[in-house]
């Protein structure tokens, strides 16, 4: 048989040879230091990714202004949950506006002028939206006052016994001792 061809004693003699020694061998080969820049790399990707993450959900005050916003074209609805076209053009105005680097209020201002203060979800706390506050707090306390006034008569309507006449007193202990002596107690 001739070695090589098929001869099983040529080829394990081939792997038996040592290889060639390297010059000036990867440090990093074969040990550990591999793992750990692997893992270094893993954990700077994921705080990369969950950094990006957390700034894409962080919330912009255009988002937050369509939340405050009522739809004057879906009544009773919020802007974000009303389904029409109108709606969908003004929170991506907000949002355009934000990006322009427009001031929160002045775009709030710019959609109250153009459609009113009924965009509001709840109103403002100046000129006329204070009566929105102050009526509700008014009534409360009047009733309060009506209710104590109303249990200071009360109390003062049920006077002591002891203020009743003793000839009365004396009637009643008669009359309620002669009820006992009748009817026993079951």
């Amino acid at each position: 048989m001739r070695a090589g061809c098929g001869d099983r004693r040529g080829r394990e003699a081939e792997r038996m040879q040592p290889a060639a020694p390297r010059a000036a061998a990867d440090p990093l080969r074969g040990s550990r230091a591999w793992g750990s820049l692997f893992a270094l790399c893993v954990a700077l990707a994921l705080l990369g990714t969950s950094a990006a993450v957390a700034a894409d959900k962080a919330p912009s005050w255009g988002y937050e202004l369509a939340h405050e916003l009522m739809s004057p074209w879906c009544p009773g609805f919020a802007l974000p949950d009303c389904s029409s076209g109108y709606a969908s053009e003004l929170r991506l105005w907000i949002l355009e506006q934000e990006k322009l680097g427009r001031p929160r209020a002045a775009v709030k201002a710019e959609i109250l002028a153009r459609y009113g203060e009924k965009m509001l979800q709840a109103p403002s706390a100046e000129g006329r939206g204070v009566l929105a506050y102050a009526i509700p707090a008014a009534l409360i306390l009047v009733g309060l006052a009506v209710l104590v006034r109303f249990l200071r008569r009360q109390g003062a309507a049920a006077a002591p016994a002891s203020s009743a006449d003793p000839q009365l007193l004396s009637r009643v202990d008669a009359e309620f001792a002669a009820y006992e002596s009748t009817n026993p107690a079951e």
